[in-house]
């Protein structure tokens, strides 16, 4: 079986990009291996034959999270931004990891053998999900997306001061 190693290492790259994360420097650096890390996270997911976890991870977290720090970070440091020029391993790992999970992806799905009703004879439902989300989880959903909302006002209060004091 081939699922072991490939699950270690998106285990392996989930936890060496989540501490690089932390100990950079350079904001954006600390925001591409968040990046990576959600990635990496997405290959452990799908690795498990957890595809809605995964999927969610790579559209919530991927798709909107860090795309909106990314953002945050351009407005924010609109003139700090400084191009450099990258050495040959950060090149081959910002091109293997995406490859590498896209594979793993294609894997998944075409040795995935079952029908799509298969999770309704579990008795667990899409409709029993967001039942429960909307229902027993409703308050914490809705604190993440004042969360969230707050997070993108201050960002744009951030910005818009600053733009106005450096015409001063």
């Amino acid at each position: 079986m081939m699922t072991f190693p490939v699950f270690l290492f998106f285990a392996a790259i989930a936890v060496v990009s989540a501490a690089l994360t932390i100990v950079q420097k350079n904001v954006m650096h600390s925001v591409l291996y968040l990046a990576f890390t959600v990635l990496a996270i997405a290959g452990v997911f799908f690795t498990l034959h957890s595809e809605y976890l995964g999927a969610i991870q790579l559209l919530v977290y991927g798709g909107g999270i860090v795309v909106l720090y990314v953002f945050v970070i351009i407005i924010v440091n609109l003139r700090e931004v400084v191009a450099e020029r990258r050495k040959l391993l950060p090149k081959a790992f910002l091109i293997a990891v995406p490859i590498l999970l896209v594979a793993q992806l294609a894997a998944v799905l075409m040795g995935n053998k079952y029908s799509a009703a298969a999770g309704l004879e579990a008795g667990f439902s899409l409709t029993d999900l967001s039942e429960t989300l909307l229902s027993s989880y409703l308050v914490p959903f809705e604190l993440a997306s004042v969360l969230l909302l707050a997070v993108l006002i201050g960002a744009i209060l951030i910005a818009r001061k600053r733009l106005t004091h450096d015409s001063d």
